[in-house]
């Protein structure tokens, strides 16, 4: 019977959204619950004060879908190891810019390797490039991939210093 608890919880959340009712409103949803047998689950309600609230909050600060793939896929391209070693490279680079020689020879890679991670990069406008002749130069885009990187190191060397703990449930 969850889909006639489910037309019941759309029918509180509608009246406590256009009807105002702000004290009490207490809008169940239903959550699936895994039990000892993963073939059987239950259907458990859970009751949430003032969840029309939260929704409208939610629903003003939205990021758009465009915005969040974006976002996403600049997080997908420093999420890689070796494209980090790179960018790290070229942040701490004396002139600002390095050649896939330097790259390759400072990280201990191969020049394909270290080739493809930059057009990888390039691709997703995190690097820029110039070229010398035969000799191509990379750097960081700008202050905002900068700015990436520094918080990205900061917060993971803060995190190594803190002992892990789960997240608890608080009791109501």
């Amino acid at each position: 019977m969850p889909s006639m608890s489910y037309n019941n919880n759309r029918i509180v959340a509608y009246m406590c959204r256009y009807e105002k009712i702000k004290e009490g409103c207490m809008v169940s949803r239903p959550v699936k619950t895994a039990t000892t047998d993963d073939s059987d689950a239950e259907y458990m309600s859970q009751e949430c004060n003032s969840c029309s609230e939260h929704a409208l909050a939610v629903r003003r600060n939205l990021l758009a879908n465009d915005s969040a793939e974006r976002i996403a896929k600049l997080f997908s391209v420093l999420s890689d190891p070796t494209r980090l070693q790179v960018l790290y490279a070229l942040l701490n680079a004396p002139t600002g810019e390095l050649c896939v020689g330097d790259l390759a020879t400072g990280l201990d890679r191969d020049d394909t390797t270290i080739s493809h991670q930059l057009r990888v990069l390039r691709y997703q406008q995190v690097v820029a490039m110039r070229k010398v002749g035969r000799i191509v130069y990379y750097r960081l885009v700008d202050e905002h991939i900068r700015l990436l990187l520094e918080i990205g190191l900061t917060h993971a060397n803060e995190l190594s210093l803190l002992p892990f703990k789960r997240e608890t449930q608080v009791p109501a």
